[in-house]
């Protein structure tokens, strides 16, 4: 008996981007690429430190990567070409900032993305509170050629104001990449946080917050704004949104809940920003579960257009 015919509607299958949105790939790959052990290497030409990567991703040692359709060992596609087209949409210069930077890997593809562009002046901010992590971002920029004492790296984690929190001390600092800090009152922490935290909080290190807007004002133009924070991008951007308005050509978030999702939704589209492309949380429901960010299983992602700076 034959098998049945097997239907799949577009909307069954979400990639976040169209077929045409793939061309954009084509004017920014680098050619004549060759692997190197230790590294993996991507259709940039941008070279990362496998042992900066967690356990699954060094699996591409010594590889060169193709085109990251539709993903690749740290990003889905529609991450990229948000980053592409604000690369596209630049004037003469490329700024670009990175919240929650880890090992830096939106500044250095920006980098080499705006240098395959002909730009040859770039701006690099990141802002990372765990100091293994800011060690990471370092060599990784130093291992690409650019040098790390030329640009704004910032050990601290971002917030709505500035002050002080506890970080959690990280053991595996490659295996790990989901900490946010709690913020505190006295010696308790924020309810919300020390349930995010696991009550962990005997085993943490005092780290900065640098308030968003103080970063925000280091330019007159963000040609990106890369935010990843682990849960806190609803109160950076509420805070952020009068200077990324002013300031941000493209704003691209990575989210960790569908009502992350839903609420950034709104307020993006709340300010007149457009949405270029979006994947949604993939979350697995748990019962018991305190936080909806523990039932994520792959966060999201949202590239937004501030239509007043761009085309």
């Amino acid at each position: 008996m034959p098998e049945a015919p097997r239907y799949f509607h577009p909307l069954q299958h979400y990639p976040g981007f169209r077929d045409e949105d793939v061309a954009i790939f084509d004017a920014f790959r680098a050619p004549g690429l060759v692997p190197e052990a230790g590294f993996i290497t991507d259709f940039l030409g941008v070279r990362t430190r496998c042992s900066s990567l967690a356990t699954g991703q060094r699996a591409f040692d010594g590889q060169v990567l193709d085109i990251p359709v539709p993903g690749d060992y740290h990003a889905e596609a529609v991450e990229y070409i948000g980053l592409l087209k604000s690369v596209r949409a630049a004037r003469g210069r490329y700024a670009v900032l990175e919240l929650g930077a880890g090992w830096g890997p939106w500044l250095v593809a920006g980098a080499f993305a705006a240098r395959r562009h002909g730009i040859a002046d770039v701006r690099l901010v990141g802002v990372e509170a765990d100091p293994q992590h800011y060690a990471f971002m370092r060599q990784h920029l130093a291992d690409n050629g650019i040098d790390p004492d030329a640009h704004t790296l910032l050990k601290a984690a971002v917030g709505t104001e500035p002050g002080r929190a506890r970080w959690p001390k990280i053991q595996d600092a490659a295996n790990d990449w989901g900490s946010r800090p709690a913020r505190m009152t006295g010696d308790t922490a924020d309810a919300r946080d020390a349930n995010y935290l696991g009550g962990l909080l005997d085993a943490y290190i005092d780290v900065e917050i640098i308030d968003v807007a103080d970063v925000l004002v280091r330019q007159s133009c963000w040609d990106v704004v890369h935010i990843d924070v682990q849960g806190w991008e609803l109160g950076l951007c509420t805070r952020a949104m009068p200077l990324l308005c002013d300031r941000a050509r493209y704003v691209i978030l990575g989210t960790h809940s569908r009502k992350l999702d839903g609420d950034l939704y709104e307020l993006f589209h709340r300010h007149g920003w457009v949405l270029e492309h979006e994947k949604p949380t993939q979350m697995v429901f748990t019962v018991g579960a305190k936080e909806l960010e523990s039932m994520n299983v792959a966060d999201g992602t949202q590239v937004w257009r501030n239509p007043s700076l761009s085309a």
